[in-house]
């Protein structure tokens, strides 16, 4: 199978960025640096996987095989919500405020399975919005993501403190969504795929678009470590509308083609393996660290190592 070699290389550097942000990597050891990379460089990973999966997200636009995406990607979710089952399914009393984070958990993922309920959202979204054209896109997709980082900034900087408005805009779900964090990366993805023009610039260009919204990531997020005295991560920077397509435009135009299935598995695989290894060792008291980081993706990438022989028999949970 013809794939772009150095994008599933990304994917899969991606993959191990998020097990080791996870297990708190630099975590006690350089809080400028946890602020500057964990919490700052490192938030590229969910957008740029949300920009592929939405650029590719084309083919099921033109032929009308939404229900067929849905049903690979519905069954990647449940997969793995089953096997999480144990960490997520617990209802300490019966109240009405306990069902319904059950609800709330069931419906928008746990852990690191939001990504898969937000792509679910966000796909489903731009379908149904797919005659749009594609200005209309863009300035819904700005403004849905502007709407989040509204919330998330007042919320941080509690603008809103003293009233239910604070408590809300600090609940991490309420903006980590597939309407204000899915859709507005996934239509980005959707978008470049359309607009030829950008995918034609020297890969120079793309090279300084990408270096030059690291660099005002990082500068964001060393605003919020200075305003906010190092208290809270962002998970949304107005930069990653930046950084995260130029980084993308950058790789994708490489253009290596070649068999890279066994990299994309590895990539998918590590995503969704790595937190039964984190409590594994967490369970042993290793805290959160360079040395439960260590550990973890260690550990995982030998599981999917083992676990390759078998990818055939599973590839309803790794989007085979």
């Amino acid at each position: 199978m013809q794939r772009n070699i150095p994008l599933d290389i990304l994917k899969l550097i991606l993959a191990v960025i998020v097990v080791i942000t996870h297990a708190g990597v630099l975590l006690g050891y350089s809080e400028l640096g946890y602020q500057l990379t964990v919490r700052g460089l490192f938030r590229i990973v969910v957008p740029i996987f949300m920009i592929v999966s939405g650029y590719f997200f084309i083919s099921v636009v033109r032929y009308g095989s939404l229900a067929s995406w849905l049903k690979k990607v519905v069954s990647m979710y449940l997969f793995w919500m089953l096997v999480y089952v144990f960490f997520w399914l617990d209802i300490p009393e019966i109240t009405a405020y306990e069902i319904l984070r059950m609800l709330r958990v069931m419906i928008m993922g746990y852990h690191h399975l939001w990504f898969l309920s937000a792509l679910i959202g966000a796909a489903i979204l731009l379908y149904m919005l797919r005659n749009l054209s594609l200005k209309a896109l863009l300035g819904l997709a700005l403004t849905l993501y502007g709407m989040g980082l509204f919330i998330i900034y007042t919320g941080h900087y509690h603008l809103f403190a003293g009233t239910p408005l604070d408590v809300l805009f600090n609940e991490v779900w309420f903006y980590r969504n597939f309407l204000f964090f899915g859709f507005p990366f996934f239509c980005t993805g959707y978008l470049l795929r359309h607009w030829e023009g950008f995918r034609q610039w020297d890969r120079r260009y793309y090279m300084l678009w990408s270096l030059v919204g690291a660099l005002l990531l990082l500068g964001e997020s060393y605003l919020n470590y200075l305003g906010l005295n190092g208290q809270r991560g962002f998970d949304m920077y107005l930069s990653l509308l930046i950084v995260c397509p130029g980084l993308f435009l950058w790789v994708s135009s490489m253009q290596v083609p070649g068999d890279s299935t066994t990299v994309a598995y590895y990539a998918t695989a590590l995503y969704f393996i790595h937190p039964l290894f984190i409590s594994l060792f967490e369970a042993f008291s290793y805290r959160q660290g360079n040395t439960l980081a260590l550990l973890a993706l260690v550990s995982s990438l030998l599981a999917v190592a083992l676990l390759k022989g078998s990818r055939r028999r599973l590839r309803f949970a790794f989007g085979g």
